[in-house]
C-alpha cells in the first residue's frame, strides 16, 4: 500500500503533459476524506484503486477541484462513477462548468476566505484568478492538519519529493506568473500571511515542510 507523504496524507505523482515537472493529487485519508485533484483522466485510472485500498473500501466523501484544468478535474467522470455519493468542493464557476460537461455530481460552491467543516476535516479557502480571463480559483487549507494545498499558486520546481521552505518566503515568491492581477496577488498574499501551515502539498514539483 502507498505510504502517507505526511500525517495522513498521500501523494499520487505523474509528468505534467511533455513538461519535466511532476503534477501531484493528494488524498488526506482523515474522516471524512478528501481527494485534492484527480489528475487527468488517465492518472485517475490509476489512482482509484489505490484510494480504495487505502481507505480499506470505505468511500471517498469529499473531492476539491481548484480550478478547471485537466490535471485538477480531468479524472472527475471516474471518481464520480467509482463513488456516486461524492461532494465536489471549488467555486461557483466550475459548479456551472462541470454541468456543461454533463457532469453533476453534488457541489459545495466555495469562495474566497469560506469555510468548510466536517469532522476531522476544517478548510479554510483563498482565491486567485486562475489564468488571463480571471476566471475564480481556489486553494485549500486544512487547519487541523496545518496542510495547504497550493495546487498552482506555490510551485516548487524540482523532482526531490520534499524540501524544507519559509512560510513568508514562499507566500512572497507567489510572483506575476502565478497570479497576474497585481492587486488580487497582494489580496492573496495578505490573506495567506494570516495562516501558518506545517506542509504545502504543491500542484507541482516537490512538496514543502514548513519550518517553524
Amino acid at each position: 500500500m502507498a505510504e502517507p507523504i505526511y500525517g495522513k496524507l498521500y501523494q499520487f505523482t505523474n509528468l505534467a503533459g511533455n513538461m519535466n515537472l511532476p503534477a501531484h493529487q493528494y488524498l488526506l485519508a482523515t474522516e471524512p476524506s478528501v481527494m485534492f485533484a484527480t489528475g487527468v483522466y488517465s492518472q485517475a485510472k490509476w489512482i482509484l484503486p489505490h484510494i480504495e485500498e487505502i481507505l480499506g473500501g470505505r468511500p471517498l466523501d469529499y473531492l476539491f477541484v481548484s480550478h478547471m484544468e485537466a490535471d485538477e478535474c480531468g479524472g472527475i467522470a471516474l471518481f464520480k462513477r467509482k463513488y456516486p455519493k461524492i461532494t465536489v468542493l471549488g467555486t461557483g464557476f466550475m459548479a456551472n462548468e462541470l454541468v456543461g460537461f454533463g457532469l453533476n455530481p453534488r457541489v459545495v460552491v466555495c469562495e474566497h476566505l469560506s469555510t468548510f467543516t466536517h469532522g476531522e476535516v476544517n478548510l479554510t479557502f483563498f482565491g486567485f484568478p486562475v489564468d488571463i480571463h480571471g476566471k475564480d480559483g481556489l486553494i485549500a487549507y486544512d487547519s487541523t492538519s496545518g496542510i495547504i494545498y497550493s495546487s498552482d499558486v506555490i510551485v516548487k520546481s524540482g523532482r526531490s519529493k520534499m524540501d524544507l521552505g519559509d512560510w513568508n518566503a514562499e507566500v512572497e515568491a507567489i510572483d506575476s506568473t502565478r497570479v497576474s492581477d497585481d492587486a488580487k496577488r497582494d489580496k492573496l498574499k495578505s490573506a495567506l500571511k494570516s495562516i501558518r501551515p506545517n506542509f504545502i502539498a504543491t500542484g507541482h514539483g516537490s512538496c514543502i515542510k514548513v519550518e517553524h
